[in-house]
């Protein structure tokens, strides 16, 4: 794998997290100065310094405002603003304050909190290589140090610290891609077993129309009608089974790659893909239909797949129907288009969801209050959707926006 895919692949395993240690990093390294400087004066503090590794984390905060040129350089960003903020910074520091006994504390927390972020082996020695080596660098040239304090036993605990951390985050990491593999094979094994019978029930369906079209032809004409319409139905269930599977070999192709493949994407109608998805939808009964209406105020394009927005709504749905005991429930899908966004409305009256559980929800493999649930739903639906260049979030409704196309 190459260092580009493993540094895009650090980044997607932090990401929910990242405007917690954004806000941590943009607060605490400006406050500490007073920490040290102040409240327990060190031997030495630089606040230039630290000022400019706390801006390296505001990006973290605004990570859904920034710029569209920025999000193609976000993981080496974070990658970079890590080398700086952690071991160039600490180990600078602690070579400026001779060793001291809250400096080497602080380097070694430093320590344990660049393996918590960073699980790739790979990139977290040489993101620790570089730091130090330009902490050392710096300190050494820019400065006159004396170092008297200093003690190889430290260099040995620092180095175990290093090891038995790295190798016990690796093996949690291990285990997290040992489910998703699973989830994918299993995936994969459930998709191609839908095709079995889907490819059985396609042949019968086509032997049924030869054989219609022989009786025709032998028939008399007043028999005409009811074969047409047998051939009408026939050939829906047909049209349905194509789609199914072409839904299963997109799907598949997507559970296999990191990113949704961008090939087939083509302008679409917005509300013409959600009002065929909500009338293909497979409710359980016909009373399920009359929960669920669509409003919209005007149509317009957006650049994507519709078989993979059609899934989209299939899930949101999917989820919303599992409370439909409520009384008086419904699902209200509202589509608002204006000048500035194109936005997806999509609510229920349902049980909702715990305020302390929403900020888990797009997160793999996480389920709370469903049975038999696998968690790759919603998580799979924010990779549809940014793949469209838009944002799914959710507030007090959850909503999906979907980019204009001019």
């Amino acid at each position: 794998m190459s260092i580009k895919n493993r540094i895009n692949n650090v980044y997607r395993y932090f990401e929910p997290n990242l405007s917690i240690i954004g806000y941590l990093g943009a607060i605490g390294f400006p406050l500490y100065y007073f920490v040290w400087n102040y409240l327990f004066p060190q031997q030495y503090e630089n606040l230039l310094l630290r000022v400019i590794c706390g801006s390296l984390f505001i990006p973290f905060i605004l990570k859904d405002h920034m710029p569209n040129w920025f999000s193609r350089f976000k993981d080496i960003h974070f990658v970079f603003t890590l080398t700086i903020a952690l071991p160039f910074f600490f180990s600078y520091m602690l070579l400026m304050n001779d060793w001291s006994i809250i400096w080497i504390m602080s380097f070694m927390t430093a320590v344990f909190l660049s393996i918590l972020l960073i699980y790739d082996v790979y990139i977290i020695t040489g993101m620790s290589i570089i730091g130090i080596a330009a902490g050392v660098t710096a300190a050494l040239s820019f400065n006159h140090v004396e170092i008297h304090n200093f003690h190889w036993g430290y260099v040995a605990v620092i180095s175990f610290a290093y090891v038995t951390g790295i190798a016990s985050h690796y093996r949690n990491h291990v285990h997290y891609e040992d489910q998703l593999l699973f989830a994918r094979s299993f995936s994969a094994g459930i998709a191609h077993e839908m095709r079995n019978p889907f490819s059985s029930l396609y042949s019968s369906m086509e032997l049924m129309l030869d054989i219609l079209r022989q009786r025709s032809e032998q028939c008399a004409h007043n028999n005409e009608e009811n074969i047409n319409e047998l051939k009408s139905i026939i050939r829906s269930n047909m049209t349905v089974i194509n789609n199914s599977n072409e839904t299963i070999n997109l799907l598949l192709s997507s559970i296999n790659e990191h990113a949704i493949s961008k090939n087939t994407f083509q302008e679409y109608s917005i509300v013409n893909v959600i009002k065929n998805a909500v009338e293909s939808y497979g409710y359980q009964s016909s009373e399920d239909r009359e929960l669920v209406t669509v409003k919209y105020n005007k149509d317009t394009t957006y650049f994507g797949s519709d078989i993979l927005f059609r899934y989209v709504i299939f899930n949101l749905m999917k989820n919303a129907l599992y409370y439909k005991g409520k009384k008086n429930f419904n699902i209200e899908i509202n589509i608002d288009i204006n000048k500035l966004h194109n936005v997806i409305k999509v609510k229920d009256t349902g049980i909702g969801i715990a305020k302390s559980n929403i900020s888990s929800i797009f997160d793999e493999f996480y389920t709370h209050g469903k049975k038999n649930s696998s968690g790759l739903g919603l998580p799979f639906c924010q990779k549809v959707i940014t793949a469209f260049g838009g944002c799914i979030w959710w507030l007090h409704l959850l909503s999906v926006t979907a980019r204009r196309v001019d």
